[in-house]
């Protein structure tokens, strides 16, 4: 079962729903061991159920918390709580990359942005991960224009998992 706002799950408190995808919902919640708040993406119950999804699922964190970058999102953690799956990682407040495409950018700004994601994306390579889902949507721009990278779920290793 989803949480729902108010709810904890585990250590974490839930606030808000932040958005949904086809295997993951996001939430905004309160980290109560590191008192701070955090995105936490459960595995959607119909998910939680398939072997394959939950594995995908544990090696989206592990890809992802494998890199360490300004330009991508941090992974906090990752667990289960009562069957649900989740993965803790960086909030961040902002908007996406798509909500700015829709005006014109000064090219310096274009160049600014454009740097930081080959930035992330260059050392997400470096560590062995190709996000393959890179589009405005799973990139978030924080107030003063951090570029953030999320979203690993179809990641890759370029070299075999040692798991």
């Amino acid at each position: 079962m989803l949480p729902s706002p108010g709810t904890a799950l585990g250590r974490y408190v839930v606030f808000d729903l932040l958005g949904e995808g086809g295997m993951g919902a996001v939430y905004r919640a309160w980290d109560d061991s590191l008192d701070r708040i955090v995105a936490l993406k459960v595995l959607l119950p119909n998910s939680a159920t398939r072997g394959d999804a939950r594995a995908r699922f544990l090696r989206e964190a592990r890809l992802a918390g494998r890199i360490n970058h300004p330009a991508v999102a941090h992974i906090y953690d990752v667990g289960e709580v009562d069957g649900t799956p989740f993965i803790a990682m960086e909030f961040v407040p902002g908007r996406q990359l798509r909500e700015e495409l829709g005006s014109p950018q000064t090219p310096d700004r274009a160049v600014f942005l454009a740097r930081q994601i080959l930035d992330g994306l260059a050392e997400a390579h470096r560590q062995g991960v190709v996000h393959r889902d890179l589009k405005p949507e799973n990139i978030l721009l924080s107030g003063r224009d951090q570029v953030k990278i999320l979203d690993f779920g179809l990641a890759k290793p370029m070299v075999a998992d040692p798991k």
